[in-house]
């Protein structure tokens, strides 16, 4: 092969890398870009306080791989695992802890990998204060318990895997 057409081949191999470079990010999903949201502190409170004393969730943003959850706890509630989802948590408010590990009897199936209900056996218990981060794997069974007398509010991320 001569020199000229070894550089014209090296050119054209080197030209489509060059376009890919030059173009701009990705086309969003078709769940699209979330747009810039401010909410005031008095309004992210309605979201995690009721005023009946009765637990609260609500979810903030809902996307096929993740989701984002506030969530406050009167209560002890019941087991859970998620087989397919991390859990990012931040503590906010209140006290409370978590029982993680073990193993999750009495559960049942609510679909998609979703184990809910039952006790935990063999458990770790970790108390929780405002600013703590937790995260919980996918498949590691937990239970949230507020402590009596206290709410307990927490932020969680949850990302699919």
């Amino acid at each position: 092969m001569s020199f000229h057409r070894f550089l014209t081949v090296a050119a054209l191999a080197v030209l489509p890398l060059a376009a890919f470079a030059q173009t701009g990010p990705a086309a969003p999903r078709s769940t699209g870009f979330d747009a810039f949201v401010y909410q005031p502190a008095g309004e992210v409170a309605a979201l995690t306080h009721r005023s009946d004393g009765k637990p609260q969730s609500k979810i903030v943003i809902d996307h096929e791989n993740y989701f984002i959850e506030y969530v406050t706890r009167v209560i002890n509630t019941n087991a859970e695992a998620h087989n397919h989802w991390y859990d990012y948590i931040h503590v906010l408010d209140g006290e409370g802890s978590i029982t993680y590990g073990g193993t999750q009897e009495g559960g049942t199936d609510a679909g998609l990998g979703e184990i809910r209900g039952g006790k935990l056996v063999g458990g770790k218990l970790q108390l929780l204060h405002p600013g703590d981060r937790l995260v919980i794997p996918p498949g590691m069974p937990h239970i949230f318990t507020a402590t009596p007398g206290h709410t307990f509010t927490y932020l969680i991320f949850k990302q699919k895997t």
